[in-house]
């Protein structure tokens, strides 16, 4: 998928937060390996936590199910200015990576446009 196409994808959150002093930790449960399993096995439901920095944890704010990745990028840059350019790439790096590890959802548009 080209960064065009992807941009206007809409991201969902799909896990728990904490928040503290304006910063974001993220929340989550890791499928265990099969020795997580057997070994850890008072570890497995625990959740794992990342901590966001400030971009992210601004990001992550504004990430709601209706905004699209191209009007986050817009509202990172108002908001950060100089601080977060290239803006575009970072922006869709960071969308990309909690995709990845399954913590928001993508989604298209449905409807009429």
């Amino acid at each position: 998928m080209s960064d065009e196409e992807y941009v206007k994808l809409i991201p969902k959150r799909i896990c728990e937060v904490e928040i503290n002093h304006g910063i974001t930790t993220v929340l989550y449960i890791k499928k265990p390996t099969f020795i997580e399993k057997i070994f850890f096995r008072s570890l497995i439901n625990k959740p794992h936590k990342i901590d966001l920095d400030e971009i992210g944890s601004f990001i992550w704010g504004i990430i709601n199910a209706s905004k699209n990745i191209e009007e986050i990028i817009k509202l990172a840059k108002e908001h950060f200015g100089e601080k977060i350019e290239p803006a575009e790439d970072r922006v869709i790096q960071f969308i990309k990576q909690m995709h990845a590890n399954k913590l928001i959802m993508l989604f298209e548009k449905q409807g009429n446009d």
